[in-house]
């Protein structure tokens, strides 16, 4: 995608109202890169890489990425009893991640910045509730790991254990309470 596409599709995000820090889950980019396509205060971008998944929007194929995740969970981590979804982008593919370790799912909404207040993440009260329960997160895409940070802790001031985080590609979010594992690791040189 050229970044004049990735610029418009930010100012268009903007324009239906969404926040900058929502842009940045929605593009799976940073937020210093989200500001910088709204605004373009420097001449240079911040060093990052965006990931386009548009092809994945056939279910089937959303499928094959969930059943490989779910490979490598049960590869990775003892018996899982909840799969927490990131919202939005980690529901459709831990619905599906559930389903394949018949599991229950769970749903956490990241914290949002509303004007100058900020608003800590939540765990719907529609979907299965953590407590006393191991849990592991799943996610599209780990940008910075500020997301799956305010998961974990959600996660474990609601009783959780979270035994780790399975993502289909890592962008070098830092996590270091619980292993993540990635179908994909994306590094600069």
């Amino acid at each position: 995608m050229k970044i004049e596409s990735l610029i418009e599709k930010a100012r268009r995000l903007k324009e239906k109202g969404m926040a900058t820090e929502e842009i940045a889950d929605e593009l799976n980019v940073s937020l210093d890169t989200a500001v910088w396509l709204l605004t373009r205060a420097t001449q240079t971008p911040p060093s990052d890489i965006y990931i386009e998944w548009t092809n994945l929007v056939k279910p089937w194929r959303l499928r094959m990425v969930a059943v490989a995740l779910a490979d490598m969970i049960l590869e990775n981590f003892e018996e899982v009893e909840v799969v927490v979804g990131i919202a939005t982008s980690g529901i459709p593919l831990s619905t599906m991640v559930a389903e394949e370790l018949s599991a229950e799912l769970s749903i956490y909404y990241p914290a949002k910045v509303s004007g100058q207040e900020v608003k800590e993440g939540i765990l719907s009260e529609n979907f299965a509730k953590v407590t006393g329960k191991k849990c592991v997160i799943v996610d599209d895409i780990i940008s910075t790991g500020r997301t799956v940070r305010g998961a974990i802790e959600v996660i474990e001031k609601s009783g959780g254990k979270v035994l780790g985080v399975a993502v289909v590609a890592d962008k070098g979010g830092r996590i270091e309470t619980v292993p993540v594992k990635s179908l994909l690791k994306i590094s600069r040189i």
